[in-house]
């Protein structure tokens, strides 16, 4: 069974509809509907939201283990249980976070940090704060020594976790900013205190770290999307002008020196209501960030991003216009119009198209 299967059991179970659940859980009934129709992964902090409004386990929803309190002979930890049920998702990071600490198991050469934000504790105990962030000089403060080898199986990086922290990176990953990333993504293993799996992996064969449904690898992607990425410049950026396609290029080479694809997936995650974001291959969709509202299942002929699989370019282009919103979202008003920005890179062959909302 799947975390989307999941969802929908639990929230049948509990006799609510979709709209019920997520004002329970303070989402939006679309964000519900995409969900459990396996459309669109929860992240890391819808996951909380749900687990709490559905009165089960993070751990539950990822894997479909639950503790049974009736197999807890312990007293103290029954009473824990109990009392960690009445808590708020921000009590229940705060206590999780003490016990980690409590626990021996933590290394002691990372500082423990008291917040549950840790990509900004570490930009504000081991970076200059100036841009673009360099991921190597956190993790040389940070004591995580990085090496690069040629890997195959075990993806595009690893972090032993052990006492002596070290990420070996694979040599035959060119792109200087996918290597950030990953890189950023292990360091976030290493700093997150309940990670305490011997080794990590990004990327290993046959794995997406955008599909996956693996709690600690979400936290760990969304401390380096944080973490590179600071949401302090995001906000004097995005608030400055609307978005579109050249200025987030423009942005995301020469100031934070990610790939755009990284930078408009914060750029929704910071305005959900305005943006949406979707990346296609050969007619197809292959990944999307849709803001709070639902998306077509498939891409409408006459959108303006269709125009590249029928006329493709022979360089890097970008083409625009205003669209229907129709084309692109299943809950449009039938005078609706949206914005459509994409661009489509024969190198990569895909094309990454940003709705804006009017």
């Amino acid at each position: 069974m799947s975390v989307s299967e999941r969802i929908l059991k639990k929230r049948e179970q509990l006799g609510l509809s979709q709209t019920e659940l997520a004002k329970r859980a303070g989402l939006q009934p679309p964000a519900i509907s995409q969900y459990e129709s396996g459309l669109r992964s929860p992240s890391y902090e819808a996951l909380l939201k749900l687990s709490n409004a559905l009165n089960v386990t993070t751990d539950y929803l990822i894997s479909g283990k639950e503790v049974s309190e009736n197999v807890i002979n312990d007293q103290t930890i029954s009473l824990l249980l109990k009392i960690a049920q009445g808590l708020s998702v921000q009590d229940k990071d705060k206590l999780l976070e003490y016990a980690v600490f409590l626990s021996a198991d933590y290394p002691r050469n990372i500082p423990m940090p008291i917040e549950s934000d840790f990509a900004e504790w570490v930009l504000r105990n081991h970076s200059n704060g100036t841009l673009p962030i360099d991921v190597h000089q956190i993790a040389d403060k940070l004591n995580i020594l990085i090496y690069e080898d040629e890997l195959d199986e075990e993806g595009e990086g690893i972090l032993f976790n052990g006492s002596q922290k070290i990420i070996v990176l694979n040599s035959r990953i060119k792109n200087s900013q996918r290597k950030k990333f990953t890189t950023a993504i292990l360091i976030g293993h290493a700093v997150i205190p309940w990670h305490l799996k011997q080794k990590y992996y990004v990327r290993k064969s046959g794995s997406s770290t955008l599909l996956t449904e693996d709690i600690q690898e979400m936290e760990a992607q969304d401390f380096a999307a944080k973490l590179i990425m600071p949401q302090v410049h995001l906000n004097k950026d995005f608030i400055k002008t609307r978005a579109s396609i050249e200025s987030l290029k423009q942005l995301a080479l020469e100031k934070y020196d990610v790939s755009l694809f990284a930078l408009v997936n914060r750029l929704v995650e910071y305005a959900k209501d305005k943006y949406a974001v979707i990346q296609s291959e050969n007619g197809g969709i292959i990944k999307t960030y849709p803001g709070n509202r639902p998306l077509n299942p498939t891409i409408d002929l006459l959108s303006i991003t269709a125009t590249f699989f029928d006329n493709p370019s022979s360089t890097e282009e970008i083409r625009q216009g205003d669209v229907p919103a129709k084309y692109w979202f299943a809950d449009a008003q039938a005078d609706e119009v949206v914005h459509e920005e994409c661009i489509y890179n024969p190198e990569y062959g895909k094309v990454l198209t940003l709705i804006i909302r009017n």
